[in-house]
């Protein structure tokens, strides 16, 4: 059964994410699922840049901030990069979040950036008997998300830039975007309080279980994988 995507935001936040509508061809897995955020600044010119993602049920938290990654800054990325098997072994690895000043960051790649991709191997142990899945967001300035390669939201100032099926440029904001901030609490591994702040914004994701095991990610993230495996 397949189950409707929804947004769950705090009663005075506006709603400023759009989930991909009726995502019926994610599929989720015991092992090795792809989690990828793609993060757009709202211009060359903008002092911060976050994107900080957890992916949990009430079964259990999957991807968090603190977590394994690989990442890309200011670069097209080879076609197939928010695909489950897809080699980014020539991207940089470090710890979720990924972005510049404020102190939110794990990795802080430094200030006038425009776009920041994350890849995360995510393990969902007894995926074929969870019955509900979220994706929490902390961002600033514009976000998408996939997980196994389907998109499965997208901030509004990117929405009508970001498509399902598509791969968006890396420099679609370049001419500018609306501005979006995010928290701002500290860095952590995680910063649990990060999650309880009225501003995070969450998707309630569509999905059917697709069997034990995805098929493995490729290049450098593989690495980690066995670390994950435990959480």
């Amino acid at each position: 059964m397949y189950r409707r995507a929804v947004i769950s935001l705090g009663m005075a936040v506006a709603v400023s994410l759009t989930a991909s509508a009726g995502v019926k061809g994610l599929e989720i897995y015991d092992t090795g699922n792809v989690l990828v955020g793609a993060n757009f600044n709202d211009g060359p010119g903008s002092s911060d840049m976050t994107l900080i993602m957890r992916l949990q049920s009430s079964a259990g938290i999957y991807a968090d901030e603190g977590d394994a990654v690989t990442y890309i800054v200011d670069e097209q990325p080879a076609s197939g990069w928010t695909k489950v098997n897809y080699d980014d072994s020539g991207w940089e690895t470090g710890n979720s979040g990924v972005g510049f000043a404020d102190g939110d960051d794990n990795v802080d790649v430094g200030s006038g950036k425009l776009f920041i991709v994350t890849r995360y191997v995510v393990n969902i142990p007894g995926a074929g008997t969870i019955t509900n899945l979220e994706l929490l967001a902390d961002y600033d300035d514009q976000m998408a998300a996939w997980l196994n390669g389907e998109l499965i939201v997208a901030s509004a100032g990117v929405a009508d830039m970001v498509t399902a099926g598509s791969e968006p440029a890396w420099d679609i904001t370049s001419g500018g975007a609306p501005n979006h901030g995010s928290s701002e609490m500290a860095a952590g591994s995680p910063n649990e309080a990060r999650w309880s702040d009225g501003g995070i914004e969450t998707t309630n994701i569509t999905f059917s279980y697709g069997g034990a095991v995805a098929v493995e990610a490729r290049g450098k993230l593989t690495t980690a994988w066995a670390a994950l495996k435990t959480r």
